[in-house]
This record gives C-alpha cells, structure tokens and sequence, in this order.
C-alpha cells in the first residue's frame, strides 16, 4: 500500500496536532525589528512600529505570557466567531468528517513539493499556531477564521449581518473594484489568473466564479492548505469551474512559473504575515509573471484605517501575538514601491472599514 493511500485512512483528528513532515518547527524570536519611519502622510496606530505604546506592547508580547496571549488571541477569535453567528466548533466537525475529506491525506501527498525550502518567515508561530499554517487544524478551521476577518468591519454597525454574507460583500466589493479599475484603462478580460497565497481556496473559487473564462491557479506555501483547498472545489458547482483551478505549492517571491504568464495577480490577506523584503520580493515577481496590461491587486488590512487607529492597545496585543510582522508590514509603502517596479496608475481605494485594495498595471 502506497504512502499516500495509507495517508488516506486515517481520520482528521489523528492529524490535528501534526506539523510539517520531521516535526515542528523552531520558532525564531518573535519580534521583527520594528519599521520606525512613516512613510505614509496618514497616522498609524500607536501600538505599531516604534513608538512608546508599541515598544510596551512588544514586551509583553516577548515576555513568558506569549503562550498565554497566543491562546487569548484564538480564544478571542473563536468567540467572536460564535458570538456572531459563524459556528466555529460546528463548522471545524463538519469539515473533519465530511466524506470529501477522506481523499485529503492523499491530495497532499500528490501536490506537496517535497524539495521545497520553506522560508525563515513562513515557519514561525503565527495565527495562534505553533506550526503556522503548516498543520492540519489550521486548514480546518480557516473557513470559519475568514469569516470572522469579514464580519470585524461591521461588527458594531451591522449586528444581524451573517458571515457568509460578510464574506460575499468583502468578495463582491474586492472584484467588482479589479473588474473597474481594469476597464478605466481599457485592459482585458484576464485569461490566466494567479491567486497567490490562496489558503484554503476560499478567494480562488471566487476568482473563477468571476471570470467564467480564465484559467485560474491557487498558489500556496501550505499544503495542508491546498489540499483542503483542492478538495473544497470540489463542492463548486459546475465541473468546468472545478477544471479550470489548479494548486500549486509553491512561493508567491519565487513561484517558478513562467515569465509573462498570468493576466492578473492576486494577493489577499498576505503580505500582512510576510517581513518587508519579503513583500518586496513579491512585488517583483508579481511583475515577472504579469503579461503587459496585466494587473497586480493587494488587498489586506488599512494599515491607515480608523478602525485600526482605534483599536486599544490590550486587543492590538492580542492580535500582535498572532501576527509577528505586524510592525513592518503597516510601516511598509507599498504604494511607493509599485510604482518604482514599474506599475502603472498604482491606486488604493477602502473595501470596508478595516480592508484596502491597492492596484497597479503593467
């Protein structure tokens, strides 16, 4: 019996607190240094970067609370998501014991690239997990966590909104600003989509459902990731939307697809987990990969926001202790670097009250 189908027969609880293949990984220290300088003419919250609010949160951060500020943070997201509607322990059950995902152990052994280096970055704790999103209870409960990140805009203001519905007006709002910003420069209909850092598909089916033509690849360093993400298109309706997405394991900084392949590059909810030469990097190869016309789209968190800026610096702790980049990425200017790579008509417009898009084109 093969690896793979060996894989295949255990149960998702068995593999829930598993690491990468040869165990866990060595967590680097927790704090990247700090980007002091504000590149941005709007204020920053003062719990990020190296201000007096911020450097205390960082040692509190560092300090031996972080295992307990760790779970506080996934304990926080965990009730928001069940105070809110999205039913994060049903949701996660469902998922480990769906029929589908009896194939998942085999999927990833099919799609995982075993030579493949993993970044310093990428291996550390993050979202509450000591594995990163390199474990199987990461995969899991993805769906239900990304929920929550659309919910928080309207948490105060729309108490009845659903999650689904959330994620649906987060999407739609997110295509619907690409689909605009392309036709106000007469550029195609993209025929190759990349969703970088794709996570567990959620973003890539969207993408697919949008442009029903394209052939669309969801690119990931996670295969634990792919696999639930490959096993989730399953459930898209129509077998030709199915067929047109591909997974990929692989790096967005140096993804190995060919030159001048892809229309349209999209990178969603990820360089606010990646250091500052790393979002550099991707901005390169992003321009590597794009056909002339073709159009690279960020959308993360407004490191601008006024939400953000508002956010206390108890709760800024928390979430600090699940994302070790926060400091560079908000201090980051992305705009600014767009344009010299050599992207044209760079653009950020606000998707909600706590997410930005930002543009550009070759």
């Amino acid at each position: 019996m093969s690896a793979a189908m060996q894989a295949s027969q255990q149960t998702w609880s068995s593999m829930l607190t598993r690491g990468r293949s040869g165990g866990r990984a060595q967590r680097a220290p927790l704090r990247p240094q700090a980007v002091a300088q504000n590149t941005s003419s709007s204020p920053k919250p003062s719990w990020a970067g190296d201000d007096l609010v911020s450097r205390l949160v960082n040692v509190v951060i560092d300090s031996p609370l972080f295992g307990v500020l760790k779970e506080g943070a996934r304990n926080r997201i965990k009730q928001t998501a069940e105070r809110r509607g999205v039913p994060w322990q049903q949701r996660v059950y469902e998922l480990e014991h769906s029929q589908p995902h009896v194939q998942v152990f085999a999927i990833k052994e099919e799609i995982e690239d075993k030579e493949l280096q993993y970044p310093a970055y990428y291996t550390r704790a993050f979202h509450g997990y000591d594995e990163g999103n390199l474990s199987w209870l990461a995969a899991l409960e993805a769906e239900p966590a990304t929920d929550v990140m659309a919910l928080l805009p309207w948490a105060k203001a729309e108490a009845q909104l659903t999650g689904p519905a959330a994620q649906a007006r987060l999407r739609s709002t997110t295509l619907t600003t690409i689909r605009k910003y392309a036709a106000d420069r007469g550029l195609k209909e993209p025929r190759d989509i990349l969703d970088a850092g794709c996570s567990v598909g959620i973003c890539t089916r969207w993408l697919a459902g949008e442009y029903p033509s394209a052939s669309v690849t969801g690119l990931d360093l996670s295969p634990y990731m792919l696999a639930a993400a490959a096993v989730g298109a399953d459930a898209v309706p129509g077998a030709s939307r199915r067929r047109r997405i591909a997974y990929r394991h692989s790096r967005l900084e140096a993804s190995g697809l060919p030159s001048r392949s892809q229309d349209l590059v999209a990178v969603q909810f990820v360089i606010h987990e990646c250091p500052a030469d790393i979002i550099s990097q991707m901005i390169q190869e992003s321009k590597r990969l794009l056909r002339p016309g073709g159009v690279l789209a960020f959308v993360d968190i407004n490191p601008n926001s006024a939400t953000g800026r508002r956010m206390p610096p108890a709760v800024a702790t928390l979430m600090k202790a699940t994302e070790p980049w926060t400091d560079e990425y908000y201090f980051y200017p992305l705009e600014e670097s767009m344009g010299k790579a050599g992207f044209k008509h760079v653009e950020c417009s606000e998707l909600d009250p706590r997410h930005r898009i930002i543009l550009g084109h070759l």
